[in-house]
């Protein structure tokens, strides 16, 4: 008997999970579990983010009791994880309850019919509590979707392994995402001082780099920049660039 393909790494409506992905899942799982504690804090205003402006804001109305979007988030991710819990039979019930039993009951949900359907709708729903609880400083760009009639740029967090786009919905590996940003710009170089090739790292990546950071590189060998007929002036290559600035960010 053939074995049976995993939904997810063959594009496929139906299925059980390969071993790779049932991991995924259950980390998903873990990561609901803890995201969702940390929503409903932001939804009580217990966690605030500063805003983007910086300044001190005066409202015309006294701010509501609790961080209504933050609720609607919550209610909205709950609603996905009963839907999920109910193709195996568990119905009713909270967020955090829910939560506990799909994680002592991996093999059924992985197994399920609908198993590549609740994987995706899961990392969806960890991907939008993570993004809501995370400031926005932490947040980076992994690159653009690679779905050819898409191309949305992908923000997300330093440890995602996956992602999904928020236009068109297709969920792929932050690796792959990675490597073909890289890839895209082969043969592609920014040519000025130290300075000018971190502002262009942070730019493209949202990664904060400075100076000193394309220095050091530069200085042990992992980037090889090509001197110009101008003092101090380098040409660097963009897929050097961001090699570096994405093996920094994974080891902090």
């Amino acid at each position: 008997m053939s074995q049976a393909k995993c939904p997810i790494c063959e594009g496929l409506p139906r299925g059980p999970l390969c071993k790779t992905h049932r991991q995924e899942l259950a980390k998903t799982i873990h990561g609901l579990r803890l995201g969702m504690r940390d929503l409903k804090q932001v939804e009580r205003r217990e966690i605030r983010f500063a805003s983007h402006g910086g300044g001190a804001a005066h409202p015309a109305f006294a701010p509501a009791p609790i961080d209504i979007s933050a609720a609607d988030l919550y209610d909205q991710v709950e609603d996905t994880i009963q839907d999920v819990a109910g193709d195996i039979g568990l119905w009713g019930g909270k967020a955090p309850q829910l939560l506990s039993k799909l994680a002592a009951r991996m093999g059924r949900l992985a197994d399920a019919p609908n198993s590549g359907r609740d994987y995706k709708c899961m990392t969806r729903a960890l991907h939008r509590v993570r993004m809501r609880t995370t400031p926005p400083q932490d947040r980076i760009i992994h690159g653009r979707c690679l779905n050819p009639e898409c191309g949305a740029q992908l923000v997300g967090l330093p440890d995602d392994t996956m992602v999904t786009c928020q236009e068109c919905g297709s969920t792929w590996a932050v690796a792959e995402v990675r490597r073909a940003r890289r890839e895209r710009m082969t043969g592609q170089y920014i040519t000025g001082k130290p300075k000018l090739a971190a502002q262009w790292i942070s730019q493209e990546t949202g990664i904060e780099i400075k100076r000193g950071d394309v220095s050091n590189w530069h200085s042990r060998g992992l980037l090889h920049p090509v001197e110009t007929d101008v003092s101090g002036i380098w040409q660097w290559a963009k897929p050097e660039l961001l090699a570096c600035a994405e093996h920094m960010r994974l080891a902090t």
